[in-house]
């Protein structure tokens, strides 16, 4: 072993005593590998915008002077070369200098790129050479895609850490920030949340069986062994577009451990930074994160079958947050801009109890901020999904309680913005019948 090796190596080893398992234990001594206590993560929950300042310039600050570098994991896209080469090309907009690398971890050949099989990368997570090229960088960025394949590129087939996955711990714990979109996004976690939609995993028994991206979309839920670089909860992506609170919600009952009952839910073009040493979360971008919390919650039902067997849950508490807010999630403290609307209410009026295109503020925030704790007349707000072919449905019930608060302030211009805190969710299973009026 060189120099250089046996430095890595005993850097790895003192990281791995001294931080204990943080992480929770999902079955696994693999899956015990702990969380770094030091550096930052920067998850984005994709279609990041070029011009989205904020989160670019984020991950540049955050990136150590002694470690001025940045390696870009493409491992997740069917196009490696060419979002790699988008990401440094907005790492360069924003005024980045250093050197940026391309680590040659891939599945899937770009077919943009003629000289290069960009499919032979594929064990490049074992390449020892290509982990000590790491010790010089302060930034690591995964692209976005299948986040399978990223795991499958960087764990084992014990699903231990690969060297370069280990070298990537090592430069988090020197301080390095580590970031990622939409697949770079889901690996955060030590469970991943890899396939399924909501409707589906909340009236579906989960699989363990992936097909493809397109079960990503529609589909049972699937849950597998993220990188396990965020010490507590769950990640969601593409949260307000792709309608993934169920989802989520449903991903955190399958955890025993507190710290897995916690579901970290991030909207497009939005990012959260984490601070690791400061056991705080920042949120950046144009969405919200919304916090699920079923650390108190009863769930029941396994989804197996309908009626008894059917999945339902009740005292999920849910917190919407928005750029500039910060989550402390050791104690579970919120610091929120804006005014409280409690007793200071804006609206007064009886919103609609149902579901569908037909009704005001689909998105999460309004819904929760326009309609319920922005609306004095209103203590619970109750929307339905369901599958017209099967008549399988949800409700969920969202419930104002005396803990409950809200903030409103203008964002962008005159945008309403909210922040939410400690709104009590429950969902149920219900079953629907479409007949014609006419």
């Amino acid at each position: 072993m060189n120099c250089s090796k046996a430095i890595r190596f005993l850097l790895l080893v003192v990281l791995l005593f001294t931080l204990g398992c943080s992480g929770e234990n999902a079955g696994t001594s693999a899956e015990a590998t702990p969380a770094s206590q030091s550096g930052h993560l920067l998850i984005v929950g994709g279609a990041l915008r070029s011009d989205n300042q904020a989160v670019y310039r984020a991950f540049i600050d955050a990136i150590p002077a002694a470690y001025p570098n940045v390696a870009i994991v493409p491992a997740a896209s069917g196009r490696p070369a060419h979002y790699a080469q988008q990401f440094t090309d907005d790492l360069r907009a924003f005024g980045f200098t250093g050197e940026v690398r391309v680590l040659q971890i891939a599945v899937k050949d770009d077919p943009s790129t003629k000289s290069v099989d960009e499919s032979q990368w594929r064990n490049g997570g074992g390449d020892e050479a290509l982990a000590e090229s790491l010790q010089d960088v302060g930034g690591i960025w995964f692209v976005g895609g299948d986040q399978t394949r990223t795991t499958d590129t960087l764990l084992d087939l014990e699903g231990a850490d690969t060297p370069v996955l280990a070298a990537i711990r090592v430069q988090l714990a020197r301080g390095a920030v580590i970031g990622g979109t939409s697949a770079g996004a889901a690996i955060m976690s030590h469970r991943m949340i890899a396939a399924g939609d909501s409707l589906s995993a909340l009236t579906l028994p989960a699989t363990d069986e992936y097909v493809g991206m397109e079960s990503q979309e529609s589909g049972q839920l699937l849950l597998s062994r993220g990188l396990g670089f965020l010490p507590v909860g769950i990640v969601d992506q593409h949260f307000d577009r792709k309608a993934r609170l169920g989802r989520l919600v449903r991903a955190l009952g399958h955890s025993a451990e507190p710290i897995g009952r916690i579901g970290f839910g991030v909207d497009e073009d939005t990012a959260l930074l984490v601070n690791l040493e400061g056991k705080f979360i920042e949120v950046l971008g144009a969405g919200n994160l919304v916090v699920a919390d079923g650390r108190n919650a009863l769930f029941s039902g396994d989804g197996e079958s309908e009626g008894e067997g059917a999945f339902a849950v009740r005292d999920v508490q849910l917190s919407v947050l928005s750029a500039g807010d910060r989550l402390h999630w050791v104690d579970g403290k919120v610091v929120a801009e804006g005014s409280q609307t409690t007793g200071s209410e804006a609206f007064g009026y009886r919103a609609t109890q149902g579901g569908g295109f037909a009704l005001a503020n689909p998105r999460l925030d309004q819904l929760l901020g326009f309609s319920l704790l922005d609306n004095s007349e209103m203590r619970e707000l109750r929307r339905y999904s369901f599958d017209e072919q099967t008549g399988r449905g949800v409700l969920y019930r969202f419930r104002q309680t005396d803990e409950s608060l809200g903030y409103w302030r203008y964002g962008s211009g005159t945008k309403d913005q909210y922040s939410l805190v400690g709104v009590a969710m429950d969902i149920e299973p219900v079953s629907v019948a479409i007949t014609s009026a006419r």
